[in-house]
């Protein structure tokens, strides 16, 4: 398969924002799980599993091309210091991530490529839809009721 230019670099930034994610998501797993949260620490497993499937696919397209990427400079990683910290910015980096892979399904005329962004896309907006749930969930109930009853 032939990747445009365009591609090629929203490609690169998408493996990139991956990169960057997989390891807010590893981070933040190990901190749920430090604090006692098995549950919180078991969703965002889940999600960093789905994160390194789809860089996995991202790579292996990437270097079928014989793209050079960069993986050396990730993104800020967005440590959270509390559950809804790091709920807030899991939230923010799957919409983002959601919507440059929505914005390079416009462009790309690969199908191999356009189900792989479709997948991505739809991943990243449900885990994001999530976060905004239980963001939800800690409003209504409060934090020590939500951290007792859902982590």
């Amino acid at each position: 398969m032939k990747v445009s230019s365009e591609i090629s670099s929203g490609l690169s930034s998408l493996v990139q924002v991956h990169g960057t994610i997989l390891q807010q998501l590893r981070i933040h797993k190990n901190i749920c799980k430090l604090w006692g949260y098995e549950k919180l620490a078991a969703v965002i497993s889940t999600q960093n599993d789905s994160v390194c499937c789809h860089l996995d696919k991202l790579i292996t397209m990437m270097l079928k091309e014989e793209y050079m990427f960069d993986l050396q400079n990730l993104n800020k990683l967005n440590i959270g210091q509390t559950v809804e910290e790091i709920l807030v910015s899991d939230r923010i980096m799957a919409e983002s991530c959601g919507e440059l892979a929505v914005k390079l399904t416009f462009i790309s005329h690969q199908i191999e490529i356009r189900k792989t962004l479709e997948e991505i896309s739809l991943i990243q907006r449900s885990y994001a839809s999530l976060m905004a749930q239980q963001l939800e969930l800690v409003r209504q109930m409060g934090t020590q009721f939500y951290l007792a009853t859902r982590c």
